[in-house]
């Protein structure tokens, strides 16, 4: 099935922010080669339009006086968006105004979209500028009634069609790659998403207030931040990323010690979006069971309430790398224990299950202190994690030299 584009321009009182607005939108509905609809309309921002503003666009806060408000017109905006490529030039601005405005009023929005301004530098390479009054006076392209949102977009349909008959694989080649990205929040800037890092550790959402609103633990920060902007958007989901504006974050080396980092910093900060796990506890526990020829293995898995394991982890890794210290401390095998990746064949069965019953008869939880010993931050670092008396005490990282 052939795409669609819908091609957007918006004028508004100025820059993005919370007391801005839309005054005028204007949507080109093209197949690519010829347009198929059109839409336009004022808007009453609710906010009035600065005098220069009103001198570049021609808009006054007479004119717009009137005119709807945006949540009166949302639906037939969205109807107009709806399943189809959102392309504007400098497309960013505009969609996030359009994003903004249409989650405001429960609608949520999430769509591919192309941007002419880096397909024109892509396709047609070594213009002195690409704005679009210089780009189509260049190319020939009718534009009478600059900075109106419908002449805009006409001006810019015209140009998008051309890109394509002269570029449509770089554009079907651009649309992969922005598939493949998030739909970040209106008010959470692009840049601090591309800085978040591919590494373990902590994460905390920030509000406009810089208060912690959420704190979650990654394996990869970036993967898992990104992970919350997918999906289908519920309302709760649109509160939520309405009040994200900043994201911090805590690289802790291990996914073990983002964990338990996570669990401190969840008691220590209350967030509100964290309500579910402001009352977690530890969530895995090594076990100790028979198979069916009756030898006692250990293993782990998610605490239920039929069964009281041997110890509980708040993280996977943590259960993993305490079972792993056991395994080898008391001759075990690791088959038996859950972890047949580690078996090189040098405890037998019978090793086993007389080393398992030492093991059995000399643990005592209460008494359990250890340090683990991790990867840390950085190539010459490692981590450490000081559990006392079965309690977990902190964190922290050394220089693999002073070891």
């Amino acid at each position: 099935m052939k795409k669609e584009y819908a091609i957007v321009d918006i004028e508004t009182t100025g820059h993005f922010s919370p007391d801005g607005g839309i005054t005028e939108i204007a949507i080109v509905v093209t197949d690519g080669e010829r347009i198929m609809s059109t839409y336009e309309t004022l808007i009453n921002p609710q906010a009035k339009i600065p005098p220069f503003v009103e001198n570049l666009t021609g808009i006054t806060n007479e004119m717009v006086k009137t005119a709807p408000l945006f949540e009166e017109v949302a639906m037939e905006i969205y109807a107009m968006l709806v399943g189809r490529v959102f392309v504007a030039h400098n497309v960013n601005f505009d969609y996030k105004f359009v994003k903004y405005e249409l989650e405001k009023c429960n609608i949520p929005i999430g769509q591919e979209r192309l941007c002419t301004v880096r397909l024109s530098r892509k396709i047609l390479p070594g213009l002195k500028s690409y704005s679009l009054g210089k780009l189509t006076r260049e190319l020939g392209i009718k534009h009478t009634d600059k900075h109106r949102a419908m002449s805009d977009t006409m001006a810019t349909a015209e140009l998008f069609h051309l890109l394509i008959q002269k570029g449509e694989k770089d554009i079907l080649d651009t649309l992969k790659k922005v598939k493949k990205q998030p739909n970040l929040p209106a008010h959470l800037p692009e840049r601090v998403f591309n800085k978040l890092p591919n590494e373990s550790g902590v994460y905390y959402f920030l509000n406009d207030k810089r208060e912690v609103i959420y704190v979650g633990k990654a394996k990869n920060i970036k993967k898992r931040v990104a992970s919350h902007f997918t999906g289908k958007a519920t309302p709760q989901k649109m509160c939520f990323y309405r009040e994200i504006h900043h994201v911090d974050t805590v690289l802790t080396g291990t996914e073990m010690i983002a964990s338990l980092l996570e669990d401190a910093e969840i008691k220590r900060l209350w967030p509100i979006y964290n309500r579910s796990q402001k009352s977690r506890v530890n969530k895995f526990g090594v076990f100790v069971y028979e198979n069916q020829k009756g030898i006692k293995q250990l293993g782990i898995t998610k605490i239920g309430t039929r069964v009281k394991p041997l110890k509980t982890f708040p993280s996977l890794s943590g259960a993993r790398n305490w079972l792993l210290k056991q395994i080898e401390t008391y001759e075990l095998k690791p088959r038996l224990c859950g972890m047949p990746e580690f078996e090189l064949n040098q405890v037998k069965e019978k090793q086993h299950i007389k080393n398992i019953e030492k093991f059995l008869a000399n643990y005592d939880k209460d008494s359990d202190s250890y340090i683990l010993i991790g990867q840390g931050r950085e190539e010459e670092e490692l981590s450490y994690v000081l559990i006392e008396k079965g309690t977990y005490r902190g964190y922290g990282f050394t220089s693999k030299k002073q070891n």
